[in-house]
C-alpha cells in the first residue's frame, strides 16, 4: 500500500510538471524513493471481503514537500499469491482533492488512480496549476501513464491561463 500511494502521489506531481517544465519521471521517482508517507484520517475502516480500505474525513498524504488532500479515500486492494504483500488495484479520492507540491497545485472534486490500466483520471471542476499566472482549467484530465498522454475535456471549454516567464 506505502509504495502505490507514492505512486499515486508521483504521478499526480508528474501530471503537474509535464505541462510546464521538462522533468522526467525517473526524477520525481529518484526523489522520493527513500520517502515515507503519512496518512492521516478521521477514521479508517478495512472491508477485508471486498478488499477495501476506506479513509474517511480530512485525508492527508504527506510525502516530505508534497501533500495529497481528500474528503474521503477508497483504496481498493489485492493480495500477491507468492509474497502475501498487498498489491493496490485502485484508488479513488471522493471529495474536494487537492495536491500541492513546491509551486504546483491541482484541484479537482474527484480523482481516480486505476493501477492496472495506469491511468490516472481527475474529475469535475479540475484546475491544474503552477506558480503565479499560469493554470489550465477543465472538467475532466485523464492520464494514460504508460504513454503519458494527457487528454483534457470539458463541456463547454478547456480553459489555459500563461503569463510568460512563470
Amino acid at each position: 500500500m506505502h509504495n502505490v500511494l507514492r505512486q499515486l502521489l508521483l504521478s499526480i506531481i508528474f501530471v503537474c510538471c509535464v505541462s510546464t517544465q521538462s522533468i522526467s519521471s525517473e526524477k520525481i521517482k529518484s526523489f522520493f524513493s527513500n520517502s515515507s508517507l503519512n496518512i492521516e484520517s478521521s477514521s479508517l475502516e478495512i472491508i477485508d471481503s471486498e478488499k477495501n480500505a476506506i479513509f474517511k474525513g480530512q485525508v492527508r498524504i504527506v510525502n516530505d514537500d508534497a501533500l495529497l488532500a481528500t474528503d474521503n479515500l477508497i483504496l481498493h486492494y489485492s493480495f500477491d499469491d507468492i509474497t502475501g504483500d498487498i498489491q493496490v488495484e485502485k484508488i479513488t479520492c471522493e471529495g474536494n482533492v487537492l495536491i500541492e507540491y513546491e509551486n504546483q497545485v491541482i484541484t479537482s472534486l474527484n480523482a481516480v488512480y486505476d493501477a492496472r490500466a495506469n491511468q490516472l483520471v481527475f474529475s469535475d471542476e479540475v484546475i491544474i496549476s503552477r506558480d503565479e499566472g499560469n493554470a489550465i482549467k477543465a472538467d475532466k484530465v485523464s492520464v494514460d501513464l504508460n504513454t503519458m498522454r494527457i487528454k483534457m475535456d470539458s463541456k463547454s471549454r478547456v480553459k489555459a491561463f500563461i503569463t510568460p516567464n512563470n
